[in-house]
């Protein structure tokens, strides 16, 4: 079974709890913010370091949390799978959202854009979809201009290397 799977099934029961009214959005966001410094990560990836020391780190950063992401962290412990809690929030996100009508379009750009470019983009993505829609916008400066959209299972591809490469074949006649 496949990460984004396992991660499903997690995410899946989260929002249950959540549309049943436990406060855990905020403490998952806390958590995956954690789980993603480096330092961090190293030590909850590492298989040397005991489960209980691991949760005893991230309890530190839930520690007025409900109770529900305490039982959580101590579980993912066991099955040593607290390395899937960034992915496991992004996807309760992506549910509420979705539940909400919205849906999140990851927006790789050359350089960084500003608010207004950002507010343009998801209105346009907006009209697109038919859907309000949130951005999460990365930085990677080897698409050298334009930008890739991807919402869900589409990818929109507008980046000038794509296109470069294009009239690349087009000229060498590879097409």
């Amino acid at each position: 079974m496949s990460t984004q799977q396992v991660s499903r099934r997690y995410a899946r029961a989260l929002y249950d709890l959540i549309v049943e009214g436990v406060s855990l959005q905020s403490g998952l966001q806390k958590l995956a913010a954690a789980c993603s410094v480096d330092g961090v990560s190293a030590i909850l990836a590492a298989p040397t370091i005991k489960p209980e020391r691991k949760v005893a780190l991230l309890e530190k950063v839930i520690a007025d949390e409900p109770k529900e992401l305490h039982r959580l962290v101590q579980l993912l412990a066991q099955r040593n799978k607290l390395v899937l809690l960034p992915e496991i929030a992004r996807l309760v996100e992506d549910m509420v959202r979705a539940s909400r009508d919205e849906v999140t379009a990851e927006v790789t750009v050359a350089s960084e854009t500003s608010p207004e470019v950002e507010r343009k983009i998801a209105e346009a993505l907006a009209r697109s979809v038919g859907k309000k829609v949130s951005l999460r916008t990365r930085r990677n400066p080897e698409i050298l201009g334009g930008l890739i959209v991807r919402i869900g299972d589409r990818l929109i591809d507008y980046s000038l290397r794509t296109r470069l490469e294009a009239m690349r074949q087009a000229i060498a006649g590879q097409k």
